[in-house]
């Protein structure tokens, strides 16, 4: 407790007091007052009750103001023709990109899940446990004594086994001791441990598996998947996805080794962007599950994107004519 008052007073200096509570009537109208359009009192009054003002106010910031120059940020105050409407329709259009980002990055999730526990699989039925089969940065203690990367990779798997629940595992547990082969022991695994552990394989299976998904080396589809975990974080969140940047950025591979990826290569700023992310999906999509309509769902959802002239995907990444590029093209 000690630890928390010092962490707390040490922070509660030159700081801010609180926002004062708003009632759902009160937040309406100091939106009002600072230049939203409302159409609707009643349909903005039930969005604000069903979503949450601070969860809408991602969605309300582009629509603010810029500062002068030279000054980050935006002003309180909103632009001329920004309205309550405009911000439930992007509210609406990112819940929808958040499903279907959703769809794609199981699919990548599945089949990484997969390639892995059939590849290694072969040299040992536990090889998740066995540091003798994993990268030295990976297995190895540090030099400062410290357990390595794996022991504390072992032990976020030892508590989700521990804690679960599954029939699966109960049937380990009273068959096998607790012991289970790594094509069962992944399926425990979430997103975040499924990344860490390709990115602790061997260099060369790394590489294997990453050419047969379509990544064209590991060190590539290792980044990817942190870019992937990033955005399956916000998405099951229910957070702002379609203007937001990854801190995870996806490494480019040479473009003679991947052309589709050539438009992130003249335009580097939005592979960290949503643009940036998907066409890597896509790059991953059309070698894992290439008859699916993924691809389509997904261009035909963009091409929704509230008509205003405040609000575009550039701030997502997407260049002009982006669906008429090699990678987006399904014509």
């Amino acid at each position: 407790m000690l630890g928390v008052s010092l962490w707390w007073l040490e922070n509660m200096a030159n700081t801010r007091p609180l926002k004062a509570h708003l009632s759902y009537q009160q937040q309406l109208d100091q939106l009002r007052q600072r230049g939203l359009v409302v159409g609707s009192e009643k349909s903005a009054l039930a969005t604000l009750e069903r979503l949450g003002y601070y969860r809408l106010s991602g969605y309300f910031y582009p629509l603010r103001q810029t500062k002068p120059i030279g000054h980050p940020g935006r002003l309180d105050h909103f632009q001329d023709g920004a309205s309550f409407e405009l911000v439930q329709a992007l509210a609406e259009f990112d819940k929808r990109l958040r499903l279907i980002s959703m769809y794609s990055i199981e699919s990548v999730e599945l089949a990484v899940r997969v390639a892995i526990a059939h590849h290694l699989g072969k040299f040992d039925s536990q090889a998740h446990l066995n540091p003798s089969l994993l990268d030295g940065k990976f297995s190895q203690p540090r030099k400062n004594g410290e357990p390595s990367a794996h022991d504390r990779w072992c032990e976020r798997y030892e508590k989700m086994l521990k804690d679960s629940k599954e029939d699966f595992v109960q049937h380990h547990i009273h068959a096998y001791g607790g012991q289970l082969p790594i094509w069962v022991a992944i399926e425990l695994w979430d997103f975040g441990m499924l990344s860490r552990f390709f990115s602790g394989m061997e260099f060369r299976d790394r590489n294997r598996l990453a050419a047969k998904l379509g990544a064209v080396n590991g060190e590539v589809l290792a980044s990817w998947l942190r870019a992937f975990n990033f955005v399956r974080n916000v998405a099951a969140h229910h957070s702002r996805l379609w203007n937001r940047r990854s801190p995870e950025i996806p490494k480019l591979p040479p473009q003679d080794r991947c052309h589709w990826l050539a438009p992130l290569h003249a335009q580097p700023d939005s592979a960290s962007k949503m643009f940036g992310i998907f066409s890597c999906l896509l790059v991953l999509m059309r070698m894992i599950a290439p008859s699916n309509d993924w691809l389509l769902q997904l261009k035909q959802h963009l091409r929704t994107f509230p008509d205003t002239d405040l609000l575009s995907l550039e701030a997502a990444g997407f260049p002009t004519a982006w669906d008429s590029l090699p990678l987006w093209n399904t014509d």
